[in-house]
């Protein structure tokens, strides 16, 4: 009864800005799970209607956070936001660096003025504002900062180690270039991680909607297994069964490698890899503890897209995803 009367006094209207990528996908389906009436807002809605096929949810337009009244328009209402806009893997509408901070600024004036209920708000693990301003990890903590001082809002920040899953930019990438050649470079090799489950990550920070003790807090969040970059890559290889070499990696070759994106020989690095792990991202936060959940084991998650499956068992769990009859399941 509690948490109901919790969830009535929240609300359940919910916007969400930046979750077109690798974590908003899997936040917005939590949300679409757990029966939130979620509006997604981007640039070019026609790109992302696919994101329309998860239940209450809608792909709504907001040209640019410039545009103020059409801002505040767009949380007019809006119980809980999700902010997503650190996320570096939203493709064509990822907001610059140098853009960033003003956006938030923007963002948190415009829930102000609209009396915005609850805050959800991605930043990272490390993110200090002992860093540099023109290092990543100055800027989310900028960011950061913006957030947690939205008026009238209870606010939770959620910094999350290294995020994995199908389609990330670490393991995926590194499941890439062993399938080009038994040679596995990795970049930063010895920045230690706590690796999660995207997955898991998205129905911890859902689930926090309704969680008195999260709110006004920054919250650690990782996986149980501590580990470096290329401890993580040496899992994959032997997940794939693989006889391959890892080598590290320097900043330099990895930064060119960087540069020339799909030109590149070298399949495992990529610029938002450089941006975020250049520094250990671990902590002695429990998961389970926080959010009444034991996260998935590295091995299970990296396994589920690293073997390949047949194709009919796949078809089978997206069915299943949707919310399919069992018995519908050919």
């Amino acid at each position: 009864m509690l948490e109901s009367n919790l969830k009535r006094k929240i609300g359940n209207k919910v916007s969400v800005f930046g979750g077109t990528g690798f974590v908003g996908r899997e936040v917005v389906n939590a949300l679409s799970k757990a029966g939130y009436d979620i509006t997604l807002w981007v640039r070019r809605p026609e790109r992302y209607r696919d994101f329309a096929l998860f239940p209450n949810t809608k792909v709504a337009k907001l040209a640019s956070f410039d545009e103020t009244e059409a801002l505040n328009t767009t949380l007019s209402g809006v119980d809980v936001v999700v902010n997503l806009t650190t996320d570096r893997l939203t493709g064509p509408e990822m907001i610059e660096e140098a853009d960033l901070v003003q956006v938030n600024q923007k963002l948190k004036s415009a829930m102000e003025t609209a009396g915005v209920k609850r805050v959800l708000s991605l930043s990272q693990l490390g993110a200090s504002s002992d860093q540099p301003a023109c290092e990543w990890t100055g800027l989310v903590a900028e960011v950061d900062g913006l957030m947690h001082g939205v008026m009238s809002a209870d606010v939770t920040i959620f910094k999350p180690s290294l995020l994995i899953g199908e389609g990330d930019d670490t393991t995926a990438r590194f499941i890439q270039q062993l399938n080009r050649m038994s040679v596995l470079m990795v970049a930063q090799s010895e920045t230690l991680v706590q690796p999660l489950w995207v997955v898991d990550f998205a129905k911890a920070l859902v689930k926090s909607i309704e969680q008195p003790e999260t709110f006004g807090q920054k919250i650690e969040v990782a996986g149980e297994e501590r580990m470096t970059l290329k401890s993580l890559g040496e899992l994959v290889i032997e997940i794939m069964q693989k006889e391959a070499v890892v080598f590290p990696m320097c900043r330099l070759n990895a930064t060119i490698m960087s540069k020339l994106g799909g030109l590149a020989p070298v399949a495992s690095v990529s610029k938002t890899q450089l941006q975020m792990l250049r520094h250990d991202m671990v902590t002695d936060v429990d998961f389970s503890s926080l959010f009444g959940f034991v996260p998935s084991s590295m091995e299970r998650v990296i396994a589920s897209y690293a073997v390949p499956h047949d194709i009919r068992t796949r078809y089978n769990y997206y069915r299943k995803e949707a919310g399919r009859n069992a018995e519908e399941l050919a």
